[in-house]
């Protein structure tokens, strides 16, 4: 279980990797796709550095939990997945609900739910087992 754990937290932080690059690199994607706009310089310093940074931090997070698997750096990342989570829930809370908001908490939910398996999984074992 603590192996499969740490394959699932390394694909964690190599999915949020990769999205790093379409916040940085392809922002038309993320207009079209996302519903995320930039308009002007300003706007798109902030989508590469909010939207994009979250996810590289998550990415490395992540994958440096993986790699020590330390739960003190799992916790980390789960604070991070965890603080879109409740900003998408704020937003469906002011904005009310509309169905693409849903798939991406589910995946954030997800996440959340496969970082607290990690943890529990990479607990301290008692002596002798």
């Amino acid at each position: 279980m603590r192996f499969l754990m740490r394959i699932f937290v390394t694909l964690i932080g190599i999915m949020a990797l990769l999205g790093v690059n379409p916040h940085w690199f392809n922002l038309q994607e993320i207009a079209d796709g996302r519903g995320i706009e930039a308009i002007g310089a300003i706007g798109r310093a902030n989508v590469r550095a909010d939207v994009g940074g979250l996810f590289l931090a998550i990415a490395l997070l992540a994958l440096i939990a993986a790699a020590k698997q330390s739960r003190t750096w799992l916790l980390a990342a789960m604070l991070v997945v965890g603080s879109a989570l409740l900003g998408r829930f704020v937003s469906v809370a002011i904005d009310g609900y509309v169905a693409r908001v849903g798939p991406p908490m589910l995946t954030e939910a997800a996440v959340i739910g496969i970082f607290a398996m990690a943890y529990w999984a990479w607990g301290k074992k008692p002596e002798g087992l």
